[in-house]
């Protein structure tokens, strides 16, 4: 099947917001921009890192609307759609499938667990099925360690037979390579991205699209290195090494206020440290550790021309 999404390397852009809480358009247009335009084949907007359950229908759309409004291609947009309440996820998917948008990625409704595989089946059917656009092209968030429901490969395989041309794709955000390479290796017709940069070599090498990571929000420029120097055929494990010692660096950290707080400060913008509840700002041990995580990607050059 075709696919309007790129592979490669995507960030899992943050929302930048006022102090009021409220989303900060002309800050979103700029970061998405300047991630379009530093590394990144595209961005996903309103994931977990862009606090996405946190956002109300009206200001998700809202804000993909200031994006596609301020010119930013569409196919390089992956929309964050999942929701509790159906229609919400069916509103939400139809305004940005209707909008050419590369892609929708659909976490699974999370407050029952232990959903059944035919309920979870159900789901994705009935989306689609309400959604009525043959524009659409669905991604499945994989990450069992947020919502608690997984998405079994009999899932995936089911809809993909019945929906071969909306069924584009997954997240797999359960950070185990073994699951992600089972992943390449059942659907090559899918396009698998990684949760993780640390993975984004072995992702390639294993047939799949590539990865969709928070912390390509800093780190996009060397990830992009690991992607030209595979496609070239060159050696990009050195690379790939340093990258992964990168996101390793942020392991100890809540990685959105640490992500939000290094760009607050590289930008000297306070606003741009806010972060929704119940996310919390940093301490300041952990501020003294982002600081310096903030220095090696300033040493690394990473964050050229991030302010203007």
């Amino acid at each position: 099947m075709s696919h309007r999404l790129p592979s490669g390397v995507f960030a899992a852009g943050l929302t930048p917001f006022r102090s009021d809480l409220s989303l900060a358009h002309d800050q979103f247009v700029q970061h998405t921009r300047w991630l379009l335009r530093h590394g990144c084949n595209g961005v996903l907007l309103f994931g977990t890192t862009g606090e996405g359950l946190s956002l109300s229908v009206r200001e998700r759309l809202a804000g993909l609307d200031a994006l596609l409004d301020a010119g930013t291609a569409a196919e390089r947009l992956l929309v964050g759609t999942g929701a509790l309440a159906f229609p919400d996820a069916v509103e939400m998917t139809r305004k940005a499938t209707s909008r050419g948008v590369g892609g929708v990625l659909v976490l699974p409704p999370f407050h029952f667990r232990h959903i059944s595989p035919e309920g979870l089946f159900h789901f994705y059917d009935r989306l689609i099925q309400t959604v009525g656009d043959a524009d659409l092209r669905l991604y499945f968030y994989h990450y069992p360690a947020l919502s608690g429901v997984p998405i079994p490969f009999s899932v995936v395989r089911d809809l993909q037979n019945d929906y071969p041309e909306q069924i584009a794709g997954v997240k797999d955000s359960s950070g185990e390579w073994d699951h992600t390479e089972a992943f390449c290796h059942h659907f090559p017709d899918l396009q698998v991205f990684a949760g993780t940069e640390r993975l984004l070599l072995h992702v390639l090498e294993a047939g799949g699209a590539g990865c969709i990571s928070a912390t390509a929000n800093v780190t996009a420029a060397l990830a992009a290195k690991v992607l030209a120097e595979w496609r070239a055929n060159e050696a990009p494990a050195p690379v790939q090494d340093s990258l992964s010692e990168l996101r390793t660096a942020f392991a100890s950290l809540s990685t959105i206020p640490a992500l939000k707080d290094i760009l607050s400060e590289h930008l000297d913008a306070p606003e741009w440290a806010t972060v929704r509840p119940p996310l919390a700002p940093l301490s300041d041990a952990d501020r003294n550790h982002t600081k310096e995580i903030a220095d090696r990607l300033d040493d690394e050059g990473l964050l050229r021309g991030l302010d203007g």
